[in-house]
Formats: structure tokens, C-alpha cells, sequence
């Protein structure tokens, strides 16, 4: 009896795993931390909610949620709204910010672009930091290398432990770029994201 028990128990356990590996059969909450009012979709979202390609994310005035997809992590701030790729394609290449704030981080390997009403840039395997407003972009290239785009301007930044400028527009037009000290984001912030997908950040690594 004993032994028929324990082979059921094993038999039951390895069923357990194998439909967390096989994909549609399980899904995991990727949501990492969650405060304030956060919406999914314009549907409150939950610790155990999950944050899958297409959804579209927005945060109150006192929202803030952090979750990770693959390689990456995302922290969206308050009064922020990111379309989180298409729902016709399962890797996250592409992230529509509206507006407001996002820190994120990235695995190497594919291309990944970051899309707002003025400009594209484009991502492979850094941080960075965004503030998204109408007339202006506040970007950090917190370490790496980035590509931004915006009309027939093509700028590129390196950084190993921030690089961050205002760039201003007028029309949908690139008018000026300062280079800006850090804001809205800290090192500790990055740290924690890189090690919800088993990393360290670059600047942690001499």
C-alpha cells in the first residue's frame, strides 16, 4: 500500500510539472510588485494577474507595478500607459509608451524598439529610462548602447552608468537636446529589476 501511494505521488507531481512546462496548459503571474491603482487592459490588475503581449498597461496617480516578460523587466511609474507589444506576436519587440514614466531593462539578443509620439529607440540589451511627455522626451540610456530616432535625426548613446538628456520637440520635430542629470530613477530601482530575470546591471559588474 505504501508503495502504490508514493508511485501515485510521483505519477501526480510529474503531471503537475510537465503542465508548467508545456506552454497554454499554466500560465505564471509575471507581475513582480503592484501598488496604488494599476490597470490591465482597463481592468484593475492583481498580484496574480498576468501581463501577456498586446495588453495595455496604465497606472493612477499613485499606481506603480513592476513585471517581467522573457528576458525583460518593466517598471511603469504613475500616470504612465504602455501598449506592451502586439497580441499577433508572442516576443515583445516593440513597446508603444503613451505617456509618462518607464524603467526597463533588457535581455541581449533581438532588436527590441521603444515607440512614442516623437521618437523611436532602439534597444538591445540595456536600461533605460523614459519620461514621456507631448512636446518633450526625457531619456536616461542608463548603461549600453541605444539608437534614438526622430525624423531624419539618428542619435546614439553609450553608457555604462548613465547618459540622460532632455530632447524637446515642436510639430513632431527634434528642436534641441541638453544633457540632463539623473531623475526619476535610481540605481537601486535597476538592480531590482535585473534581478527579477536573474541578472546584475552592467554598472554592478567591475
Amino acid at each position: 500500500m505504501h508503495t502504490f501511494k508514493r508511485r501515485q505521488f510521483l505519477q501526480l507531481s510529474l503531471g503537475s510539472s510537465i503542465g508548467l512546462m508545456l506552454p497554454g496548459l499554466a500560465h505564471a503571474a509575471n507581475i513582480q510588485q503592484l501598488s496604488g491603482r494599476v490597470y490591465i487592459n482597463k481592468k484593475i490588475a492583481r498580484l496574480d494577474s498576468l501581463v501577456r503581449p498586446g495588453d495595455l498597461i496604465t497606472t493612477s496617480h499613485n499606481g506603480r507595478i513592476a513585471f517581467t516578460i522573457g528576458a525583460d523587466a518593466f517598471l511603469l511609474k504613475e500616470r504612465t500607459s504602455l501598449q506592451a507589444g502586439s497580441r499577433d506576436n508572442p516576443v515583445i519587440d516593440l513597446l508603444q509608451l503613451l505617456t509618462g514614466k518607464l524603467l526597463s531593462v533588457f535581455g541581449k539578443g533581438a532588436l527590441r524598439n521603444i515607440v512614442t509620439a516623437n521618437a523611436t529607440i532602439g534597444i538591445r540589451g540595456t536600461g533605460c529610462f523614459l519620461n514621456v511627455a507631448p512636446d518633450s522626451l526625457y531619456y536616461c540610456n542608463c548603461y549600453g548602447k541605444t539608437t534614438l530616432n526622430s525624423g531624419h535625426i539618428h542619435e546614439t548613446f553609450e553608457a555604462t552608468h548613465h547618459n540622460a538628456h532632455q530632447i524637446d520637440f515642436e510639430g513632431g520635430k527634434m528642436m534641441g537636446m541638453q544633457v540632463m542629470q539623473v531623475l526619476d530613477h535610481s540605481d537601486d530601482e535597476l538592480r531590482q529589476l535585473e534581478s527579477y530575470v536573474g541578472r546584475i546591471p552592467l554598472f554592478d559588474q567591475t
